[in-house]
């Protein structure tokens, strides 16, 4: 070690303290956590100004050789003379300039979100499903199905694919969704593809036994919404005259129980729950018994979150508290933080994976859209018959992070990357403002992660 170069504290270290004289000393680039006591929370404060090695032996006796190895290694203290903004960067435009090069290599579009139909028998009130009064006519053909089916199969040849159908609620088009497993079927057995794993977003109530049965059969995951017991549920998730769902969803549900069919759970948050959300964790795990919970996050679609991130990361750190004490599992916008953390993977461009690969959504129109929230703006959508990986989908995906110099301050910078493309798109679209409780969530669970992960 040179005891004469100078380092200094790099930027990027966020120190967070519990109790009297435990630390956790965090890295928001590289997501490096090093948990300390009071004497090396001094030895890092200590290069706030550049020093030499040197001077810090003179002045730190005790074990400060093999703790200051530890901080230059992991990137809490620096070089004097670097600059970090300036390499952070390079970095990133290095980064995006690999992954272009290797999409349709090492990643690929091999997930699609079926839009079967906009068209809905409920009418709830936080859906960003914008079309739902669209007619019949208006839903999805078969021929474009088969068409969006046959692009993934050009693009994924002899591996596997995740077909996702999706509404409004799908269930209306029970006949597309046995027309298309009966085709992909008839794919894998021509060794087109090796392998199909289907899933389905539904509220439930047009699950029956031979819905059930088919689903059984070939292996869906059944996603369906409920927001907790009939009171919480039913206010937000009513049909078009204001009568709630709860009955008729908790009668499907009990008929793929029964069956023992792949089940999740969604719940969203909205205003009207967002402080309720582990309570009907609770509820779901401990009173109806289901095991997986995804917990919806609060869409850009409509303008800024309308639920207060805080309240929001609170709530989630007490689902999987819930989680534990059941042995259930929650999915949530927490979740990829604790991938991050645990893998030490910075969360830029990642917009939509499935593994490390990618999801896109047909819509009814016979298009292809990068965004799997919103399909409805024409300027970013691809046609079928012209996709390509360079262009609008690659433009989107790879969207330039840390859209606001500010958020390279920001301690979650990488574990959230900055506003995701749908909401970089509505700031420069419609000027729409940068949506601070998706801040606050993500600083506020940052921090519980970290000490959970220790």
């Amino acid at each position: 070690m040179d005891g004469k170069k100078k380092f200094v504290r790099s930027r990027w270290v966020f120190i967070y303290r519990r109790g009297r004289d435990d630390f956790a000393v965090f890295n928001s680039k590289n997501l490096e956590v090093f948990f300390a006591d009071q004497e090396a929370i001094d030895l890092i404060e200590y290069f706030k100004e550049p020093r030499t090695i040197n001077e810090v032996f003179s002045f730190f006796k005790s074990k400060s050789e093999s703790i200051i190895a530890k901080l230059i290694d992991t990137g809490f203290i620096v070089l004097s003379s670097s600059d970090e903004s300036d390499d952070l960067r390079k970095e990133v435009i290095l980064e995006e300039k690999n992954r272009r090069k290797t999409i349709g290599i090492d990643s690929k579009l091999n997930s699609l979100r079926i839009i079967l139909t906009e068209r809905c028998n409920l009418n709830c009130n936080y859906c960003f499903v914008r079309n739902r009064e669209m007619k019949k006519d208006d839903d999805i053909s078969f021929a474009t199905v088969k068409k969006g089916v046959d692009l993934l199969v050009s693009l994924n040849k002899k591996e596997d694919l995740e077909i996702q159908f999706f509404g409004g609620e799908p269930l209306l088009r029970w006949d597309l969704i046995l027309k298309t497993v009966g085709y992909i079927g008839r794919l894998i057995d021509k060794g087109r593809i090796n392998n199909a794993y289907y899933g389905i977003t539904t509220n439930g109530i047009l699950i029956n036994q031979e819905k059930s049965s088919f689903f059984k059969k070939y292996n869906f995951l059944v996603s369906v919404s409920l927001d907790g017991w009939e009171e919480l549920h039913n206010l937000n998730r009513c049909d078009i005259n204001g009568k709630g769902s709860f009955k008729d969803t908790l009668k499907g549900l009990k008929i793929i129980q029964k069956d023992k069919n792949e089940t999740g759970i969604l719940v969203t948050p909205d205003r009207n729950n967002t402080e309720r959300l582990s309570d009907a964790c609770e509820y779901i795990i401990d009173k109806l018994g289901f095991k997986f919970i995804t917990i919806n996050t609060p869409q850009p679609i409509k303008g800024n979150w309308d639920v207060d991130g805080a309240v929001f990361s609170q709530q989630i750190k007490k689902c999987f508290e819930v989680a534990k004490k059941h042995q259930a599992v929650i999915n949530s916008f927490g979740t990829r933080i604790l991938y991050a953390l645990n893998d030490k993977k910075p969360l830029i461009f990642s917009c939509s994976k499935f593994g490390n690969n990618f999801t896109a959504t047909l819509t009814p129109q016979g298009k292809l859209s990068p965004c799997i929230v919103s399909w409805q703006h024409g300027d970013f959508l691809d046609s079928l018959d012209k996709f390509t990986y360079q262009g609008v989908f690659s433009d989107w995906k790879f969207k330039s992070p840390y859209y606001f110099r500010k958020c390279l301050n920001c301690s979650a910078m990488n574990v959230c990357g900055g506003p995701c493309p749908l909401e970089v798109y509505e700031l420069d679209k419609f000027s729409k403002k940068i949506d601070h409780q998706r801040c606050k969530f993500f600083k506020d669970f940052l921090e519980w992660a970290i000490w959970f992960k220790g």
